[in-house]
C-alpha cells in the first residue's frame, strides 16, 4: 500500500495535537490547583509549592508552564473572567427575545453552583482585594466588567422603553444592578451558613422587581410558598 504525501503529514501531526493537549490539561489542573490554594489559604499565603502538591505535580512541572506565581495567577483571573464571560453570554444568548427573559437569564447564571460557590467567590474577592495594586488583575476585571455593564446598559434601555419607565436611568440602574449582586456575592461568601445563592438570587430578582414593577414579577419568599406553610387540619 502507497501512502499518500497527506498521510505522513497527519501521522505526524498527531502527536503534536496530543503533545498540545497535555499541555492543557497540565495548566488547567495547576490553575484549578491554584484556586484551591487561594480559597484554603489566601493570596500570600499561596506558593508555587503549594499549588504543585495540591496538583500533585513536581515543582519543575508548574516551573515549565508558569515561569513565576505572578503569572500562574494572572492565567487564573484569566481563567475565572473567560468562564464567567461565557456563562453569561451563553445564557443570554439562549434566552428568549424579550429583555427580561435575558435579564433573568444573565441572573441566574451569576447564581449557578458553577459561578457561586464558596471556593471561586473566595478567589474572586482576594483578586478584586489586589486589583487596585497590580494592574494587570485590574485590566482583566475591568474588560469583563465593562463587557457585562455595557450588555446590563442595553437591557435595562430595552425595559425602560418596553415599560414606559420614564424616570428611569437606564446607566444608573445597569451599575446598581452590578453593584447588587457583588454585595450578594460577599453574603454568600461570608456568611454560607444562613445566606445561600438560591436567596440571593431570590433577593436580586425582588430589586428588579421594584425597578420594573411591569417586567419582574414578586419572586416567592419561601415562607409563602405552599412547601412551607404547616398542615391545616
Amino acid at each position: 500500500m502507497t501512502l499518500t504525501n497527506e498521510e505522513p503529514q497527519r501521522a505526524a501531526s498527531a502527536p503534536q495535537s496530543d503533545r498540545f493537549a497535555s499541555r492543557q490539561a497540565r495548566r488547567r489542573q495547576l490553575i484549578n490547583s491554584a484556586i484551591d490554594s487561594i480559597a484554603k489559604r489566601g493570596f500570600s499565603d499561596t506558593t508555587l509549592d503549594t499549588v504543585a502538591r495540591g496538583a500533585g505535580l513536581s515543582h519543575g512541572t508548574i516551573n515549565f508552564h508558569f515561569k513565576s506565581k505572578e503569572l500562574l495567577f494572572i492565567e487564573t483571573l484569566t481563567y475565572l473572567a473567560e468562564e464567567h464571560y461565557e456563562h453569561w453570554r451563553t445564557a443570554i444568548s439562549k434566552a428568549g427575545p424579550s429583555p427580561q427573559e435575558q435579564m433573568i437569564a444573565l441572573i441566574e447564571t451569576d447564581f449557578a453552583p458553577a459561578i457561586c460557590n464558596p471556593r471561586k467567590l473566595a478567589v474572586w474577592f482576594a483578586f478584586w482585594g489586589e486589583a487596585q495594586s497590580r494592574p494587570a488583575y485590574l485590566e482583566i476585571c475591568g474588560k469583563n466588567d465593562r463587557h457585562r455593564l455595557t450588555e446590563l446598559t442595553r437591557l435595562c434601555k430595552q425595559l425602560k422603553q418596553d415599560g414606559g419607565y420614564s424616570r428611569l436611568d437606564p446607566n444608573m440602574i445597569a451599575k446598581s444592578v452590578e453593584a447588587f449582586i457583588d454585595g450578594l456575592w460577599l453574603n454568600v461568601l461570608l456568611y454560607p451558613d444562613v445566606f445561600r445563592r438560591e436567596e440571593a438570587r431570590r433577593d436580586c430578582l425582588t430589586f428588579l422587581a421594584g425597578i420594573f414593577p411591569c417586567h419582574f414579577p414578586l419572586p416567592e419568599s419561601p415562607r409563602d410558598c405552599d412547601a412551607c406553610k404547616p398542615e391545616q387540619t
